[in-house]
């Protein structure tokens, strides 16, 4: 790890990196993160730590495995990494019933109709438990990954130790945000007992060594989704301060409806980064300079509502806070010059229409009634990874040149 610019996290040292990048979604367009993260270290502006979630997440370990740029374009463009890719799949309608197909199809339309009408979402809140949020997630998600307790073990030539669960010495530090589903038990006397397994949610951040020994970085933490959320999100986050790489990239990428949860021991099931997907206030907590990326609005068909089902918060909200948020400053410096120094933001919002076509497809099959995923073969991969790390270094490039960085 960089640790000649880590410093001691104590409550008299407020910054202890001197960088941070966030690695913020990115789905199948995970690729322009590298790019970006090139573009820094061509730059001498290599970060000291990276904070990958959902997408991003899986980015961030690839960094792990390949700090070097030239390295990380060979495991990008890599055949394990195609197998990793490739891995990922829709439900075959041999594993999916008719019956659940037309229940996910009911489901999304009543998520949207539930997402207009604030008084029934509230009410469906009240009605919901912890076992019937987990069947649904479990069993309406719409992908699954073949061999998923070996899935990432195809990277491990790429690692330094031949161990891809290991901390790189030579790499940023690496984060990453997740969450978690939990019971909580009414704890409202004589009540019925068909509620007493109401179901909450908790931000995960599964914490480098370095930054994981500080006995006041918990302190520092709350979750940003909390005050969206109407109570069902725990105000704190929680440090997991042990941690593997495979089970951490998978809790981070387990978004509702798209893969299933994945259990973790003494975590319960994990269920994706969404929770907090641009995590800014921790990275202006972490960092002196913080590279960030603006992001597109979430669909108001698809994903708001499956978010605002799930963990009760609107997400476009939560992005409208985001794109708004204003780094505290305790100096003397103007707020507006120190801040244009601190927080950067990279012009990522138009990946979407960039990259069209350059990443894993999707496709509703009416016939079958399910959603599926349409891999390129190996050529078509390699091209589509080089493009979406193009569009990643030359934005991120820009704009260092833009803002004389």
């Amino acid at each position: 790890m960089n640790n000649k610019s880590v410093k001691p996290l104590n409550r008299k040292s407020s910054k202890p990196y001197e960088r941070v990048q966030l690695f913020s979604g990115g789905g199948s367009r995970f690729g322009y993160y590298l790019g970006s993260y090139a573009a820094l270290v061509a730059h001498d502006l290599t970060p000291d730590i990276i904070v990958g979630t959902c997408g991003g997440s899986l980015s961030a370990y690839l960094v792990n495995l390949a700090p070097d740029p030239k390295d990380l374009q060979e495991l990008m463009c890599s055949r394990e990494l195609y197998r990793v890719i490739t891995a990922i799949r829709h439900v075959a309608p041999d594993e999916a019933n008719k019956r659940l197909k037309i229940r996910y199809v009911t489901q999304a339309l009543k998520r949207w109709r539930l997402s207009r009408q604030l008084s029934n979402r509230q009410k469906q809140q009240q009605a919901d438990n912890y076992e019937r949020l987990l069947d649904e997630l479990q069993q309406l998600a719409m992908f699954r990954i073949d061999n998923e307790v070996q899935w990432l073990d195809e990277l491990s030539r790429f690692s330094p130790k031949q161990n891809n669960n290991s901390f790189n010495a030579a790499a940023p530090e690496i984060a990453i945000i997740a969450s978690r589903l939990y019971q909580a038990p009414n704890q409202t006397p004589n009540a019925d007992k068909s509620v007493h397994n109401e179901f909450k949610l908790q931000e995960l951040l599964f914490a480098p060594p370095r930054l994981a020994v500080s006995e006041h970085f918990d302190e520092m933490l709350n979750a940003p989704a909390h005050t969206f959320a109407d109570g069902r999100i725990h105000q704190s986050v929680n440090v997991v301060k042990q941690w593997a790489f495979n089970s951490a990239v998978r809790a981070s990428m387990a978004d509702m409806y798209y893969l299933p949860p994945t259990p973790i021991d003494d975590l319960g099931w994990c269920l994706g980064g969404v929770i907090n997907l641009t995590p800014i206030e921790l990275a202006c907590q972490l960092g002196q300079t913080v590279f960030a990326e603006t992001k597109a609005g979430y669909d108001t068909y698809l994903a708001s509502p499956a978010i605002q089902r799930v963990f009760g918060f609107d997400p476009n909200e939560r992005l409208a806070q985001v794109h708004g948020y204003q780094p505290m400053e305790t100096s003397s410096l103007v707020k507006s010059e120190r801040n244009s120094r601190q927080l950067h933001w990279l012009p990522f919002a138009d990946n979407g229409q960039q990259l069209a076509g350059q990443h894993v497809q999707k496709r509703f099959n009416i016939k079958q009634m399910t959603v599926e995923l349409i891999h390129s073969d190996y050529d078509g991969f390699v091209q589509q990874m080089q493009a979406q790390w193009q569009y990643g270094y030359q934005r991120t490039v820009n704009y260092i040149q833009q803002h004389g960085l």
